[in-house]
């Protein structure tokens, strides 16, 4: 038996099946490993210090963080030894002990975590009270480091069935996940430090769920950590026994519609339940599939457990009233309960955030995020695409005419272009993300009412934007390219050709810029790459057909979709990892993981590409994805800027030290802020590209 009681430095594991391995001393550090992966254990906390795969060439730690994988949370460490082929690290706190047993497999490592109540008394643990660090590497420096040393960790805690579903953010031949054995994985928690804003999705903890010990008894929670080639990752889960691979026809459905759910398992069951909402439900069980048709009565989540085995595993899955009905019910709300009407105020005719909370509007006017500009632009958006569909609705009519007068007199200067970051046309801060929102809502009204000075105010709205950089910049809202197709259209040849002109600039700089993508208010994420592809797309579709500059756009569908989740959830599936947007845009302030509405702009960027090459496929995927947001939308015609995943999250120092306790997460945000570009987009789609929400691919 080799021992280690707390001494510093690192043991790298032996990942074989033999104790034919290759090993090399440096120093006290002694590293092993086999064809695949080298593990590296630190003997001062018993957890694994790095993973890195031998095919590739940046070397990069999988698992490095502020925390140690593999430890527990709050307990104390008391040592580290070899037996055989397994590595054991000690815990207690306590009359809890802890085993943490490591056993290398040829292409994988297997963590068994043996929990025992040492007490003559029973112990219980309620949810979120047991805890281990599950140290992805999942953070955001510069596009070149994010695409070959960080990860997507796409998390699913589905009970008997969970894992995580790790890859590279840029191509990258193999792949990682940690997949559930044995045991119960119920929520996970977030620490970050406060000081990478967000740039930087924290250590995750994954918590077993609620656990009660008798005296003396042993409980296990065990995982094996695997690598396999890219895009093998459900044949990997479907390798281990007890595994189930659930993929729903649509997530969220509609009143007309039915559920279908495959739980493909890894092996025939014997013996199987269903339920929706804890009440038993028909199934059918072809070989090793377990299929489900169930048309619940009610509007809302759903939440399907499946029993095989006696392994219980879950999956959550959302009916929607139809999608007009939402639309309706949400425009309805928007004009009658978040507009000021008050003419003696400079907010007169604003779209403001409403706290569904307290029943009331909110402005700030020192917190940009929480102004009547910027984002809350998405709200006329909406309006106006809205009676673009229903000219003949005066109520709607009257609210964007007040909203329009509002945007003239606080946000737009009609002369210059310039558009302005906060009311009172204050132009202090240079926000370039402001302009293209406003440029494609003038858009919208020029195609609602025809007159031709909204193409006035494009047109300079379009030169003041360019002169202030924007073709280095990388914008949500418009693609320009529609625009000037419009004052193309409208007979402004000259003005078209200039308008094309500084188009093109942009597209020959996110041309020269490739995959490496320019920092923006995060340093890489999603909306960085999404501008890329559809500015490219609706360039090559609207103005100049050249192969070269489709050809480059299907090189950001690649990284653009390994931002999306796969687990079996309408609040994951389809929809993109984003870490930040609740502490900028909800009331609670509170960063971690969110369901977000800017799928929206994935969506529309795959439709913008898929229609250039022919891909029917993505058609189902901005549907899907679509589909998924509208739960941010309540009945009463409320709706939320974010759910809000993490269990809890906890805000760090540098040091690890917390700022606060932690705080509790799984809930939507009180406030509706932004969140109506969803709706927006969903509206745009179906007209631009016909695509109901309903329909199916033939």
């Amino acid at each position: 038996m080799f021992a280690m009681q707390c001494a510093r430095g690192a043991v790298c594991l032996v990942l074989g099946l033999s104790v034919l391995f290759k090993a090399w001393a440096s120093g006290d550090d002694v590293c092993l490993s086999n064809g695949v992966f080298a593990v590296e254990l630190d003997s001062s906390n018993g957890g694994l210090s790095s993973l890195r795969l031998h095919d590739d060439p940046d070397r990069m730690n999988w698992i490095e963080g502020l925390e140690t994988w593999g430890v527990p949370v709050g307990m104390e460490f008391a040592g580290v030894e070899r037996q055989g082929d397994t590595w054991i690290s000690r815990y207690r706190k306590g009359v809890l002990k802890l085993a943490v047993e490591r056993t290398p497999g040829r292409t994988f490592l297997r963590e068994r975590f043996v929990f025992r109540n040492t007490a003559d008394y029973d112990l219980y643990f309620l949810r979120g009270q047991l805890g281990v660090f599950a140290t992805f590497n999942d953070s955001y420096a510069d596009a070149a480091t994010c695409e070959t040393k960080r990860c997507h960790a796409h998390i699913w805690c589905g009970g008997a069935n969970s894992y995580v579903h790790a890859l590279k953010m840029g191509p990258f031949p193999t792949e990682l996940a940690l997949i559930l054995t044995q045991g119960d994985l119920d929520a996970y928690s977030v620490r970050r430090v406060a000081k990478e804003i967000s740039n930087d999705r924290g250590d995750f903890v994954l918590h077993p769920a609620p656990l009660h010990f008798l005296p003396g008894e042993t409980k296990v929670l065990e995982w094996e950590l695997a690598a396999f080639p890219s895009g093998a990752f459900k044949a990997e889960l479907l390798t281990r026994r007890g595994t189930a691979w659930i993929q729903f026809e649509q997530e969220t459905i509609f009143p007309d519609e039915t559920f279908r759910i495959v739980a493909e398992c890894a092996y025939e069951p014997k013996s199987v339940k269903a339920f929706c909402n804890g009440a038993e439900i028909p199934f059918r069980l072809d070989g090793r599939r377990i299929v489900v048709e169930h048309r619940p009565q009610a509007v809302g989540e759903h939440r399907f457990t499946f029993e095989a085995d006696g392994r219980r595993f879950r999956a959550n899955g959302y009916v929607s009233d139809d999608p007009d009905t939402v639309i309706d019910r949400r425009v309805r709300f928007i004009i009658r309960k978040q507009q000021m009407t008050d003419p003696r105020s400079p907010l007169c005719g604003a779209y403001l955030i409403y706290d569904n909370e307290d029943k009331s509007p909110y402005f700030d006017y020192s917190a940009g995020n929480h102004n009547a500009c910027r984002e809350r632009l998405g709200m006329g958006l909406l309006v106006c695409r809205y009676l673009r569909e229903r000219p003949d609705d005066a109520e709607v009519a009257r609210s964007l005419d007040l909203f329009e007068a509002f945007v003239l007199r606080e946000i737009f200067d009609e002369e210059t272009g310039e558009v302005c970051n906060n009311i009172g046309k204050n132009a202090k801060y240079k926000r370039l993300y402001n302009a293209p929102w406003l440029i494609t809502f003038w858009l919208e009204m020029y195609r609602l009412r025809g007159d031709g000075r909204y193409l006035v105010w494009i047109e300079r709205a379009i030169r003041n934007y360019y002169v202030k950089g924007g073709a280095k910049f990388y914008p949500n809202g418009s693609v320009f390219s529609d625009a000037v197709q419009a004052i193309r259209d409208a007979g402004q040849t000259a003005v078209a050709d200039e308008l094309a002109g500084r188009v093109r600039e942009h597209v020959g700089t996110i041309r020269q810029n490739g995959v490496l993508y320019p920092p923006h208010e995060v340093r890489f994420e999603q909306t960085i790459v999404t501008p890329a592809l559809s500015i490219l797309s609706a360039y090559y579709a609207l103005v100049d057909a050249d192969p070269a500059v489709r050809n480059e756009a299907s090189r950001h569908v690649e990284l653009l979709v390994r931002f999306d989740g796969e687990q079996p959830d309408h609040k994951w599936n389809s929809l993109p990892v984003r870490h930040w947007d609740g502490y900028w845009a909800g009331k609670r302030a509170l960063y971690g993981d969110t369901q977000h509405y800017w799928s929206c702009l994935t969506a529309y960027a795959l439709l913008l590409h898929g229609r250039n090459v022919g891909d029917v496929a993505l058609r189902a995927r901005a549907r899907k994805m679509l589909r998924n947001l509208l739960c941010q939308f309540f009945p009463d015609g409320s709706a939320s800027c974010a759910y809000l995943h993490p269990y809890t999250v906890t805000m760090l120092r540098p040091d690890g030290t917390p700022l606060e306790p932690p705080r509790r997460g799984e809930f939507f945000d009180p406030w509706a802020n932004d969140q109506d570009f969803a709706l927006y987009y969903l509206l745009r789609i179906r007209g631009e590209f016909g695509l109901s929400l309903k329909e199916k691919e033939k």
